[in-house]
C-alpha cells in the first residue's frame, strides 16, 4: 500500500510503503508543544520504506528526536527517535488521504490536558 502526503504548501511531499506499524494519537508535552495542538495523531511506518520529494528542515530535540517540517509554510512532518531507529513518524493531518488512518491508541495518555478526553485503548 502506498502512502503519499505534503505539507501545507505542497513544497515538501513524502512517500511511504504500508502497512503501519502504529496509528496513535500521542499527548506528550513534546509533541504538543512542537505541533501546537492538544494531541498529535501518527501513523508510523518502517523507515526504508519512506522517502522524502523536496527538503525538509531538521530539527533535533533536547529528547534526541528528529522533528521535520517545511522550511517554507511551517508544516510539521515527521519525528524519528534513536530508539526506534527503523521507524518513522508520520503526522495523519499531512497525509494525502488522512481518514483512512484512524488513531487506535493513545500514547502517553498520563500527559494528556485534563480537559481532554481520551481512552487509553484508543
Amino acid at each position: 500500500m502506498k502512502i503519499t502526503g505534503r505539507c501545507y504548501c505542497g513544497s515538501i511531499r513524502y512517500e511511504a510503503l504500508g502497512p503501519t506499524l502504529y496509528q496513535a494519537n500521542c499527548h506528550c508535552e513534546n509533541c504538543r508543544r512542537a505541533i501546537g495542538a492538544q494531541a498529535v495523531a501518527w501513523i508510523t511506518v518502517k523507515l526504508d520504506t519512506f522517502k522524502f520529494v523536496g527538503d525538509p528542515t531538521r530539527h533535533h530535540t533536547d529528547t534526541e528526536a528528529t522533528r521535520t517540517f517545511c522550511p517554507d509554510c511551517g508544516s510539521s512532518l515527521t519525528y524519528q527517535h534513536p530508539s526506534r531507529e527503523t521507524e518513522i513518524d508520520i503526522v495523519t493531518a499531512s497525509l494525502d488521504k488522512p481518514e483512512k488512518f484512524a488513531p487506535n491508541l493513545s500514547v502517553y495518555a498520563d500527559e494528556k490536558l485534563s480537559w481532554v478526553k481520551c481512552d487509553a485503548s484508543n
